[in-house]
């Protein structure tokens, strides 16, 4: 940890004024990337704090499943498509700017009387917020992939991953902060909101887009040079997509991890969405009580989540897959413990829920650190993005909408018994893809050579095209004539 702090990796070409100015500056990205995304948590799971205020005041759990799905739909289809924007435009200003944004869609939920209003205006602002909250998870993954050296990156990932527990988990003492300030349920959407407003504002004078923007030369010369073919910013959209396509999508664990993405993130989000519900209603908790046990389990992922990118880094060298895997059967293991633990012992549910937030966001963080490792550093937002699309779309919207619906018609057990599905099938996916990988050693050896089609051939470039192509031909038709002229003596 101190040689990280201290920056011990010095990227190529740099003087040493330039790299003390780089290590500072890396550190204070990396701390307003963490601020800035505990805040993006503050104005994006406050709902499920008024949930059950909202079932007291005749919402079912159906309806509020649905706002859920609006949510977690819009949030993944807008993790993508804001990855694409991410790589393109300069994420000081847009991460802070969408959780401002953000921010003010939870003030009118506070403000509006929304038990007058129509189920589909709550949906709709449900659904603009997702799509909003879309902008922080890729322009944070693009702020440390170009920050953080390869050597570097597992560690700064493991620490930023932790702002989402805090973020997530300080909802809870807000919660109870709010309500006793105000004395309303309302409150647990504006008074989150105005926290994160202020934060917003901090992290534009907080974060920086790359060190190109400072002033400084690349991090990454080597990556650099690898994918010299492929800059983003060349191209159009249009044409970012398809190299996108060909340099990231071909790769088979690219999708491997998607499902298990998708998978992890269903029962994560199927925990802790319906956790004050059922904690309420099945184990007999209070409102204070299970407000404690949502903190509880945010704050119990910050041990486990650097346990488990230590044990990546050192012990395993850098292989994700056989940790994750580890991490993914203790899951289960901790989820069949939270189910059956017997109502009205309030010590059992919450060690139970405890070890599960513990174990859950370790391989949450692996598939993102994996994730930025396989594709070029040109298209770390963009395949963030698409990960995040998968882990939300077939995920978290399926977290809320599904088990909301199963809920009403089938009961807890049902709902744990799909859990438990997604738990299992995330650990032969993982299985699956340690093989994989001991198979293929070196799976982004693609990328070492961009091949020319990949990059538009314009009519003022053809004729230099045809004389390259020419001397590749004469200069391989020399060497098999030289090797064939010993033979013929």
């Amino acid at each position: 940890m101190q040689s990280f702090l201290k920056c011990s990796v010095v990227p190529d070409g740099y003087s040493r004024v330039q790299h003390e100015r780089y290590s500072r500056l890396r550190l204070q990205v990396l701390g307003g990337t963490f601020l800035g995304y505990s805040a993006y948590y503050l104005v994006r799971k406050n709902f499920v704090m008024v949930m059950p205020d909202l079932i007291d005041q005749g919402y079912s759990k159906t309806e509020l499943g649905m706002a859920l799905c609006a949510l977690s739909l819009s949030y993944g289809i807008s993790n993508f498509i804001m990855g694409t924007f991410a790589d393109r435009l300069d994420v000081r200003k847009l991460m802070p700017l969408c959780l401002i944004l953000s921010g003010c869609v939870s003030l009118s939920l506070g403000f509006l009387p929304l038990l007058q209003l129509p189920l589909m205006v709550m949906v709709g602002l449900m659904a603009v917020n997702g799509c909003l909250q879309g902008a922080g998870w890729p322009c944070s993954a693009k702020l440390i992939a170009h920050w953080f050296v390869r050597q570097e990156r597992g560690t700064a990932m493991s620490l930023w991953s932790l702002s989402q527990n805090a973020g997530c988990g300080l909802l809870g003492p807000l919660a109870i902060l709010a309500v006793a300030l105000f004395c309303d349920w309302q409150s647990l959407f504006y008074f989150p909101a105005s926290i994160a407003i202020v934060i917003a504002i901090s992290c534009y004078f907080l974060l920086r887009d790359s060190p190109g923007h400072c002033g400084l030369p690349p991090a990454h010369s080597t990556q650099s040079a690898e994918t010299s073919g492929i800059e983003q910013g060349s191209h159009s959209f249009r044409q970012s997509f398809r190299l996108f396509g060909q340099h990231c999508l071909k790769l088979p664990p690219i999708w491997m991890l998607a499902v298990v993405n998708a998978c992890i993130y269903f029962v994560r989000y199927g925990i802790i969405d319906w956790a004050p519900v059922y904690l309420q209603e099945s184990k007999g908790f209070s409102f204070q009580t299970s407000s404690w046990a949502f903190f509880a389990f945010e704050y119990a992922a910050i041990p486990g989540t650097l346990i488990c990118g230590y044990l990546s880094d050192k012990h395993f060298r850098g292989q994700r897959a056989p940790v994750n895997a580890l991490f993914t059967t203790l899951v289960l293991i901790s989820l069949l413990c939270y189910w059956q633990c017997p109502a009205g012992n309030t010590t059992y549910a919450m060690m139970s829920m405890i070890a599960t937030g513990f174990l859950i966001y370790g391989p949450v963080m692996l598939v993102h650190v994996h994730i930025i490792d396989l594709v070029p550093l040109q298209f770390a937002a963009t395949a963030a993005g698409f990960i995040g699309l998968f882990g939300y779309l077939f995920g978290a919207t399926s977290a809320n909408l599904v088990l909301g619906k199963v809920l009403d018609l089938f009961g807890w057990d049902a709902c744990f018994e799909l859990l438990a599905a997604a738990c299992a099938l995330a650990l032969i996916l993982l299985l699956l893809l340690w093989v994989w990988e001991n198979m293929h050693p070196n799976p982004n050896f693609q990328f070492a050579q961009p091949q020319p089609a990949t990059v538009p051939i314009t009519s003022g470039k053809r004729s230099g095209n045809k004389k390259r192509l020419y001397r590749l031909f004469t200069t391989h038709f020399v060497r098999v004539s030289a090797k064939s002229e010993p033979a013929n003596h």
